[in-house]
């Protein structure tokens, strides 16, 4: 949960709309999250049982996370070391997901939006070298497929862990590890991350005039993004003065943005934010979009090298 000054109403705005205080949002979110399990098991029994597998190497890349782990900026790194191999590479994305989906086709060819990957990887497996999945961790219908999880922490095993209890949507036990390449995305006192993501630049920046700015995005997982602005920000000079949060794929994004721009407020907002936005708000001087950056380990490194033989 975003901690900078957001008060318990902010974080759970529908429990308290309802009355609940905080010494029973606990337990209620406890028991949404084993209703969530019973229904997660369920909809796999009935609807996501085990398919004949994909003719052409299908890698998914996924996460335990329900939203915010970057699964879609390393899905572009991943397409773009593969074309560089020479390989004819599909990326299928879900179709709920446009702004990842403009995102994606903003980097790369032959993007596929979808509401079954599974289906739509079975009417394309001839006309590529590799399919990758942008997601689809979940979706149980691919088998002999090849899974990158990318990781925040030690992959979840209770289901008081899973939503809305917390932010995950499965568990380690719900997949096969053999098929499964664990890469770290956090830091530790034993290992350092496999993979970075960073702020390379800000754009309508000019180095040496530094501005006060609002942090302004609809992400899976804002503190994240918040915290490289500020990791980016502080040695530029840049004071965050304020920060706005908004859901994952937010269709009322655009009007947020324009409110702010509207009170003459400098806004950065993240790449994926501004595949929401019209041109015309993409063209303002007092908007600045976050250029991310992504740093892996020979260890991802070799994957590339060796995943699809």
């Amino acid at each position: 949960m975003c901690n900078f000054g957001l008060s318990p109403r902010t974080v759970i705005p529908d429990l308290f709309r309802d009355g609940v205080t905080l010494r029973t949002a606990k337990p209620f979110r406890l028991a949404l999250a084993a209703i969530y399990r019973i229904a997660y098991k369920l909809h796999h029994k009935l609807f996501l049982r085990p398919q004949p597998p994909i003719k052409t190497p299908v890698i998914i890349v996924g996460s335990y996370l329900a939203g915010g782990a970057g699964k879609t900026p390393f899905t572009i790194w991943l397409a773009k070391r593969f074309q560089e191999q020479g390989k004819h590479v599909a990326v299928l994305c879900h179709s709920a997901a446009w702004d990842e989906f403009i995102m994606m086709q903003q980097e790369l060819d032959n993007v596929f939006a979808t509401k079954n990957r599974y289906k739509t990887a079975k009417e394309i497996q001839d006309k590529f070298d590799i399919i990758l999945c942008d997601d689809g961790f979940e979706d149980s219908r691919f088998t002999g497929a090849h899974y990158i999880c990318l990781d925040w922490q030690e992959p979840p095993t209770s289901w008081k862990s899973l939503l809305p209890s917390s932010p995950f949507r499965s568990l380690k036990q719900d997949h096969d590890e053999r098929q499964i390449t664990h890469l770290r995305c956090f830091d530790s006192f034993i290992q350092a991350p496999d993979i970075q993501f960073a702020i390379k630049s800000i754009t309508n920046y000019i180095p040496g005039k530094p501005f006060t700015a609002t942090i302004t995005c609809g992400l899976g997982s804002p503190n994240r993004f918040i915290d490289d602005i500020r990791s980016f920000a502080t040695p530029c000079g840049i004071q965050i003065n304020k920060i706005i949060t908004r859901p994952d794929h937010d269709k009322h994004f655009p009007v947020v943005v324009q409110a702010e721009l509207s009170q003459d407020h400098d806004i950065i907002i993240s790449q994926k934010d501004a595949c929401r936005l019209p041109q015309t708000v993409l063209n303002h001087a007092k908007l600045h979009i976050a250029i991310q950056k992504i740093e892996v380990s020979p260890k991802v490194q070799g994957l590339v090298a060796t995943v699809t033989t």
